[in-house]
């Protein structure tokens, strides 16, 4: 090796030391494996530094610090859609990555596989949407074409439905409707939609003639409902008409008809005269008329 040769060695070796030197004062350089992230609507976003620090192998486990204050939005799990950062430490410098939240996906539509429709049924006051199976994490909106179903005639018709979310991602379906004769029914008896499961697993929306619920009926339940929630000695009762709930074994509901006297009174077996209910009530208990 001449001496040209060795001072060019000498060079290399000395300019090696002094960037090692230099390395090891000042450390690694803090860089990000990406200075953007997108991340779908309805997913968190929680890297650890191994994540997003380049060469995270290199530095001090112990200098290293991450930074994520990333809100949900309210009464969710998750981020509302919008643009959030994360910020990594390394001794005296910080990088910021960003972190933009998108709703990107389009709506889920499940429609019947058939839906019957009684012939001559305004179609403006049929509720397609209550027979639809739609799920988005955003808001959305529905539009049910049904121009090319003729209800004044037998048959089975296509109807367009077009479901939007508020950022635009947009699903279309085709439903089928079979428009059918409408059925002969008595005073008692009406006609109403049910929901059975095909062989292939889809559903189809059949109509039924059924008998119509006895309003009696009902009555009579609601009253036994009433009656066992007293035996508890508290009551309260929600409906058509106003209730107040008292402590103790009665009562008082502000429909005085719903009242009866003896086997059939509210809190069965209290021991109460007609002039004490009065006072407690401020009715005429004589006067009601069931």
């Amino acid at each position: 090796m001449n001496k040209k040769q060795i001072m060019i060695a000498a060079g290399a070796v000395v300019f090696i030391g002094v960037g090692a030197a230099a390395y090891a004062l000042s450390g690694p350089k803090l860089e990000l494996k990406t200075n953007k992230v997108n991340i779908e609507y309805g997913t968190t976003y929680t890297p650890e530094l191994k994540d997003i620090v380049k060469d995270y192998k290199d530095f001090n486990k112990n200098d290293l610090e991450i930074i994520n204050k990333i809100p949900n939005e309210k009464d969710k799990t998750y981020p509302a859609v919008g643009k959030y950062s994360i910020t990594v430490k390394y001794k005296k410098k910080s990088l910021k990555q960003s972190v933009i939240v998108k709703d990107t996906k389009a709506p889920e539509v499940v429609l019947p596989a058939d839906i019957e429709i009684l012939q001559g049924t305004d179609l403006t006051t049929f509720n397609f949407k209550s027979l639809m199976n739609i799920s988005d994490l955003s808001e959305t909106s529905i539009e049910i074409d049904t121009s090319k179903v003729d209800m004044n005639a037998a048959g089975q018709y296509d109807f367009n439905v077009t479901v939007k979310d508020k950022y635009n991602n947009v699903s279309k379906k085709t439903g089928k409707v079979t428009i059918i004769a409408k059925p002969v029914i008595n005073n008692n008896e009406e006609v109403v939609h049910e929901t059975v499961e095909n062989k292939d697993g889809t559903t189809s929306v059949k109509t039924k003639v059924q008998k119509k619920q006895s309003s009696n009926t009902n009555r009579t339940s609601n009253n036994s409902s009433s009656n066992n929630s007293n035996s508890s000695g508290s009551s309260n009762t929600s409906g058509g008409s106003s209730s107040e709930t008292h402590k103790g074994s009665l009562t008082v509901e502000m429909d005085p008809k719903y009242h009866w006297e003896g086997d059939h009174s509210y809190g069965d077996g209290a021991e109460i005269n007609g002039e004490d209910f009065d006072k407690l009530t401020g009715g005429d208990w004589k006067n009601w008329d069931y």
